[in-house]
């Protein structure tokens, strides 16, 4: 906790605030010339790595013409180079250590996230986590950033990974983590097998 007032908000709702401050009493306060909060370097301490990953996957994020929401057209939700459903499952064995590089060639940012599964942000843009250890279950990837991120593959299923811009996940910016040997009786058409 910063000596002062810090308020956050969301952008475009002067409404939406909320300020913490030493005392707890402190009023709303304006940005000042405070430098943008960086999680790659906030903080202190350390936690163990993984170690040596069992899997390496690399996604990028890109835009690009492709069929989606039944037209063809100019998206940003591109994986691999492809739109669900044709994005293979990522498959993990449980206790795999895994890492995965994200790289967006995107012209826009995307929330990432994975359902049921915390990721430990390694680095990004090659530079190293060097404040406290960053885990997160969403992250935010801009326009040409890499970032790399571990996890324990602890928890056995067909988990989601997909944009949280709910726009590009309808768009088909999604695809799954299975687990080796889970199985569901559904298809991608959400119908049974």
């Amino acid at each position: 906790m910063p000596n002062g007032a810090v308020t956050v908000g969301v952008a475009g709702e002067p409404n939406a605030t909320l300020t913490f401050s030493p005392g707890g009493g402190a009023g709303p306060v304006t940005a000042g010339g405070g430098e943008r909060f960086d999680p790659l370097t906030y903080g202190s301490g350390s936690a163990p790595l993984l170690g040596e990953h069992d899997k390496t996957f690399d996604l990028r994020l890109d835009d690009g013409f492709g069929f989606s929401r039944g037209t063809f057209g100019y998206v940003s939700s591109l994986i691999n180079g492809r739109l669900y459903p044709a994005v293979p499952a990522l498959e993990v064995s449980r206790g795999d250590r895994v890492k995965m590089r994200i790289a967006s060639r995107s012209t826009v940012e995307h929330p990432f996230h994975l359902h049921g599964h915390r990721v430990r942000v390694l680095s990004r843009n090659g530079d190293p986590v060097t404040g406290s250890p960053w885990f997160t279950d969403t992250l935010n990837i801009g326009t040409g950033e890499v970032y790399e991120v571990e996890f324990l593959a602890d928890n056995p299923g067909v988990w989601m990974d997909h944009c949280h811009n709910f726009r590009h996940g309808a768009n088909g910016m999604i695809l799954h983590l299975t687990y080796q040997g889970v199985t569901t009786p559904y298809s991608s058409d959400h119908s049974p097998e």
